[in-house]
Protein backbone atom coordinates (compact mmCIF):
# COMPACT_ATOMS: atom_id res chain seq x y z
CA UNK A 1 0.00 0.00 0.00
CA UNK A 2 1.26 3.08 -1.31
CA UNK A 3 2.32 6.11 1.75
CA UNK A 4 0.32 8.69 0.07
CA UNK A 5 -2.60 6.15 -1.29
CA UNK A 6 -6.34 6.78 -1.88
CA UNK A 7 -8.37 3.82 -2.14
CA UNK A 8 -10.81 4.73 -4.84
CA UNK A 9 -14.49 2.54 -4.10
CA UNK A 10 -17.74 1.89 -7.03
CA UNK A 11 -17.44 4.02 -9.94
CA UNK A 12 -19.30 2.74 -13.61
CA UNK A 13 -17.06 1.55 -16.26
CA UNK A 14 -13.99 -0.59 -17.03
CA UNK A 15 -11.18 -0.53 -15.14
CA UNK A 16 -8.40 2.22 -16.34
CA UNK A 17 -4.60 1.80 -15.74
CA UNK A 18 -2.56 4.67 -14.94
CA UNK A 19 -1.55 5.88 -11.76
CA UNK A 20 -1.02 10.01 -11.19
CA UNK A 21 0.46 11.87 -8.41
CA UNK A 22 0.01 15.17 -8.36
CA UNK A 23 3.03 17.84 -6.81
CA UNK A 24 1.14 18.47 -3.81
CA UNK A 25 1.93 14.45 -3.31
CA UNK A 26 -1.69 13.27 -3.34
CA UNK A 27 -2.22 10.26 -5.48
CA UNK A 28 -4.69 9.87 -8.54
CA UNK A 29 -5.89 7.31 -10.99
CA UNK A 30 -7.84 6.54 -13.57
CA UNK A 31 -11.37 5.47 -14.30
CA UNK A 32 -13.47 3.35 -16.79
CA UNK A 33 -16.63 4.35 -17.48
CA UNK A 34 -19.03 1.44 -19.28
CA UNK A 35 -22.84 1.50 -19.68
CA UNK A 36 -25.23 -0.12 -22.43
CA UNK A 37 -28.41 1.76 -23.98
CA UNK A 38 -30.65 -1.01 -24.61
CA UNK A 39 -34.71 -1.77 -24.91
CA UNK A 40 -34.28 -3.61 -20.94
CA UNK A 41 -32.37 -3.07 -17.64
CA UNK A 42 -30.19 -5.13 -15.33
CA UNK A 43 -27.94 -5.18 -12.35
CA UNK A 44 -25.13 -3.24 -11.42
CA UNK A 45 -21.80 -4.42 -10.09
CA UNK A 46 -18.58 -2.35 -8.82
CA UNK A 47 -15.20 -2.91 -7.48
CA UNK A 48 -12.36 -1.11 -5.41
CA UNK A 49 -8.70 0.12 -5.84
CA UNK A 50 -7.17 3.32 -7.18
CA UNK A 51 -8.16 2.58 -11.01
CA UNK A 52 -11.60 0.98 -10.49
CA UNK A 53 -14.76 0.10 -12.77
CA UNK A 54 -18.15 2.10 -12.69
CA UNK A 55 -20.87 0.21 -14.13
CA UNK A 56 -24.44 1.95 -14.81
CA UNK A 57 -27.27 0.10 -15.29
CA UNK A 58 -28.68 -0.13 -18.88
CA UNK A 59 -31.09 2.52 -20.21
CA UNK A 60 -33.64 2.28 -22.84
CA UNK A 61 -33.83 4.83 -25.76
CA UNK A 62 -36.92 6.00 -23.95
CA UNK A 63 -35.12 7.01 -20.82
CA UNK A 64 -32.58 8.77 -22.02
CA UNK A 65 -35.44 10.60 -24.28
CA UNK A 66 -34.89 13.15 -27.08
CA UNK A 67 -33.54 16.36 -25.22
CA UNK A 68 -29.68 16.59 -25.13
CA UNK A 69 -28.05 17.24 -21.15
CA UNK A 70 -27.53 14.46 -18.40
CA UNK A 71 -30.04 11.63 -17.89
CA UNK A 72 -31.30 11.03 -14.42
CA UNK A 73 -32.14 7.03 -14.88
CA UNK A 74 -29.92 4.21 -13.50
CA UNK A 75 -27.52 7.44 -12.34
CA UNK A 76 -24.47 5.11 -10.71
CA UNK A 77 -23.11 6.21 -7.83
CA UNK A 78 -19.48 6.05 -6.83
CA UNK A 79 -17.17 6.82 -3.34
CA UNK A 80 -13.53 7.00 -3.04
CA UNK A 81 -12.15 6.97 0.70
CA UNK A 82 -8.91 9.68 0.93
CA UNK A 83 -6.50 8.91 3.77
CA UNK A 84 -2.77 10.09 4.27
CA UNK A 85 -3.19 12.95 2.08
CA UNK A 86 -0.41 15.09 3.20
CA UNK A 87 -0.29 18.03 1.75
CA UNK A 88 3.60 19.83 1.04
CA UNK A 89 1.70 23.71 1.29
CA UNK A 90 1.55 25.12 4.71
CA UNK A 91 -1.43 27.04 3.62
CA UNK A 92 -3.90 24.42 1.97
CA UNK A 93 -6.88 23.74 3.47
CA UNK A 94 -9.04 22.04 0.65
CA UNK A 95 -8.88 18.82 -0.72
CA UNK A 96 -9.30 19.17 -4.96
CA UNK A 97 -10.20 16.81 -7.60
CA UNK A 98 -9.61 17.53 -11.24
CA UNK A 99 -11.77 14.65 -13.47
CA UNK A 100 -9.37 14.80 -16.90
CA UNK A 101 -9.69 12.44 -20.47
CA UNK A 102 -9.09 12.80 -23.94
CA UNK A 103 -12.76 12.02 -24.27
CA UNK A 104 -14.01 15.13 -23.03
CA UNK A 105 -16.82 16.86 -24.36
CA UNK A 106 -15.87 20.17 -26.17
CA UNK A 107 -17.85 21.90 -23.81
CA UNK A 108 -16.13 20.31 -20.45
CA UNK A 109 -19.55 18.32 -19.85
CA UNK A 110 -19.37 14.72 -20.57
CA UNK A 111 -17.27 12.19 -21.86
CA UNK A 112 -17.46 10.79 -25.30
CA UNK A 113 -17.87 7.05 -25.88
CA UNK A 114 -14.49 6.32 -26.91
CA UNK A 115 -14.96 2.41 -27.71
CA UNK A 116 -18.83 1.62 -27.85
CA UNK A 117 -21.32 1.02 -30.33
CA UNK A 118 -23.97 3.42 -28.73
CA UNK A 119 -24.04 6.40 -30.51
CA UNK A 120 -25.28 10.07 -29.46
CA UNK A 121 -24.92 9.03 -25.94
CA UNK A 122 -21.61 9.24 -22.88
CA UNK A 123 -20.92 9.91 -19.71
CA UNK A 124 -20.86 13.05 -17.51
CA UNK A 125 -20.06 13.49 -13.64
CA UNK A 126 -22.47 14.79 -11.25
CA UNK A 127 -22.21 15.90 -7.45
CA UNK A 128 -25.71 14.70 -6.99
CA UNK A 129 -26.89 12.48 -9.81
CA UNK A 130 -28.55 15.77 -11.81
CA UNK A 131 -25.75 18.29 -11.60
CA UNK A 132 -22.89 18.12 -13.91
CA UNK A 133 -19.03 18.46 -13.32
CA UNK A 134 -16.91 20.09 -15.45
CA UNK A 135 -13.76 18.29 -16.55
CA UNK A 136 -10.41 19.87 -16.61
CA UNK A 137 -11.52 22.26 -13.35
CA UNK A 138 -10.57 21.42 -9.50
CA UNK A 139 -13.67 20.68 -7.87
CA UNK A 140 -14.17 20.94 -4.10
CA UNK A 141 -14.68 17.66 -2.16
CA UNK A 142 -15.58 18.93 0.60
CA UNK A 143 -12.40 17.55 2.79
CA UNK A 144 -9.96 19.73 4.63
CA UNK A 145 -6.69 18.91 4.99
CA UNK A 146 -6.90 17.35 8.62
CA UNK A 147 -9.20 15.05 7.75
CA UNK A 148 -7.86 13.77 4.45
CA UNK A 149 -4.19 13.71 5.84
CA UNK A 150 -5.04 11.37 8.91
CA UNK A 151 -5.18 7.92 8.51
CA UNK A 152 -9.17 7.38 9.30
CA UNK A 153 -9.28 9.90 5.95
CA UNK A 154 -12.94 10.46 4.80
CA UNK A 155 -15.24 9.14 1.96
CA UNK A 156 -16.09 11.73 -1.27
CA UNK A 157 -19.05 10.44 -3.81
CA UNK A 158 -19.96 11.41 -7.18
CA UNK A 159 -22.56 9.93 -9.39
CA UNK A 160 -22.14 8.74 -13.41
CA UNK A 161 -24.83 9.62 -15.48
CA UNK A 162 -25.56 8.70 -18.57
CA UNK A 163 -25.26 12.21 -20.75
CA UNK A 164 -27.37 12.46 -24.13
CA UNK A 165 -25.49 14.66 -26.65
CA UNK A 166 -27.67 13.46 -29.98
CA UNK A 167 -30.85 14.37 -29.07
CA UNK A 168 -33.19 12.69 -31.49
CA UNK A 169 -30.32 10.88 -32.98
CA UNK A 170 -29.07 8.31 -30.61
CA UNK A 171 -28.76 4.50 -31.52
CA UNK A 172 -28.07 1.60 -28.91
CA UNK A 173 -25.22 -0.18 -28.23
CA UNK A 174 -22.48 -0.24 -25.51
CA UNK A 175 -20.52 2.58 -23.97
CA UNK A 176 -16.96 2.66 -22.78
CA UNK A 177 -15.29 5.40 -21.52
CA UNK A 178 -12.49 6.60 -19.47
CA UNK A 179 -11.12 9.56 -17.48
CA UNK A 180 -7.94 10.01 -14.95
CA UNK A 181 -8.68 12.09 -11.43
CA UNK A 182 -5.74 13.89 -9.47
CA UNK A 183 -6.35 15.21 -5.75
CA UNK A 184 -4.53 18.21 -4.97
CA UNK A 185 -5.05 21.05 -2.36
CA UNK A 186 -5.44 24.38 -2.65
Amino acid sequence: MLKQSIIAASLLLTAGQAMAVTDAGVAGGTITFSGMVTDTTCNVTTNKGADFTVDLSPVTTEQVGVKPGVVTHNAQKFTMHVSGCKSSKENASALKITFSSPHVSDDELYLKNSSGTAEGVGIALTTDGSNTIEFDKAVDTGIKTDVAGNESGADVSFFANYYNYGGNNIATGSIVTTATYTFNYE
